[in-house]
């Protein structure tokens, strides 16, 4: 890790899960940090992993499935102790590549934040699908503020699903992508959606009516957006198989919804 003269300093925080077969990757392209804390929360090799690495590693809350709601606590706790001026959130299967470097770096660079200042920064995706990165389709258009300091925000209320992520100040958004490998493979995809439907239809609470008619609705809606206002159409089979894998998600929701006994009369 290195410190570049008197620019501002940042920490690359990485909340894991079980992501062995990843963390390797995401923490060789964030090293040029000043400092690098990965909060684990899982039970396989990821914690030893990160510090063979080199990595700060905290064990907080261990737990045997995955919990979004413990992921925004984690981030939240990891911003009260911050002790740089920047933090750059990162997930485990996301890198850093040399030009968003260059465009943080810039950052770090320029003058400490003062009142009408940008304190945070949107950044965009390269979703990794089925072997190759998606020019096109709703995953392509992400931007999430991901680099922030860290006075200026936090998750606020932590919610089961559909984060929301709260900065108090000027928001702005870079222009290079973080990788992302959330879906290298249709088996992946599958289980992930399949995790993220059961999650968002126990959080759910609509009419049987209204749950039955987006169960039919909402999967088409979603692919004709991804496939043909999004420009999913760009990435050939993969834009297809995508925009339809989203479409079932959306119907698988409602469908988990209607059938686990939450369902309103």
């Amino acid at each position: 890790m290195v410190a570049v003269g008197k620019r501002q300093t940042i920490t690359a925080l990485i909340p894991a899960f079980n992501e062995e077969k990843h963390i390797g990757r995401c923490l060789k392209s964030v090293a040029w940090c000043d400092r690098v804390v990965v909060v684990w929360m899982g039970h396989d090799q990821t914690g030893a992993l990160a510090k063979q690495a080199g990595a700060e590693v905290i064990v907080r809350h261990p737990i045997r499935q995955p919990d979004f709601t413990l992921v925004q606590q984690n981030v939240n706790w990891a911003i009260d102790h911050a002790a740089t001026d920047w933090i750059l959130r990162i997930d485990a299967d996301e890198t850093v590549n040399d030009a968003l470097k260059n465009e943080i770096l810039i950052i770090l660079n320029s003058q400490p934040v003062t009142r009408n200042q940008i304190v945070a920064f949107g950044i965009p995706r390269n979703q990794f699908f089925c072997g190759a990165f998606l020019r096109g389709g709703d995953w392509y258009y992400d931007r999430l503020v991901r680099l922030f300091r860290p006075k200026f925000a936090r998750y606020d209320p932590v919610v089961a699903v559909h984060e929301q992520f709260k900065v108090k100040g000027n928001v702005g958004y870079l222009t290079n992508r973080l990788n992302h490998y959330s879906h290298p493979t249709l088996k992946d995809a599958v289980a992930k959606f399949r995790l993220y439907a059961r999650i968002e239809a126990a959080a759910m609470s609509a009419p049987v009516y209204l749950a039955l008619a987006k169960m039919v609705v909402m999967p088409f809606y979603v692919f004709g957006r991804w496939f043909f206002w999004h420009r999913g159409y760009r990435d050939g089979w993969r834009g297809l198989l995508a925009g339809a894998l989203r479409g079932w998600y959306e119907g698988l929701i409602y469908f988990d919804y209607l059938t686990r006994g939450q369902r309103k009369a």
